[in-house]
């Protein structure tokens, strides 16, 4: 495994602990964050879907 690999990985891990903040019901300011990002990312999805 590289250098991007175990990096990715890492993010992935950060990634899921703050979703399962969200689902949770723990709005940090970070999960937050996260939302609005994931949103954006679901929309540039959906444009690229057509």
């Amino acid at each position: 495994m590289n250098e991007a690999e175990r990096t990715i990985g890492d993010l992935l891990k950060e990634h899921n602990k703050l979703a399962l903040d969200v689902i949770r019901g723990n709005h940090t300011p970070i999960a937050k964050m996260l939302l609005v990002e994931n949103e954006k990312l679901r929309a540039r999805l959906a444009k690229l879907r057509g």
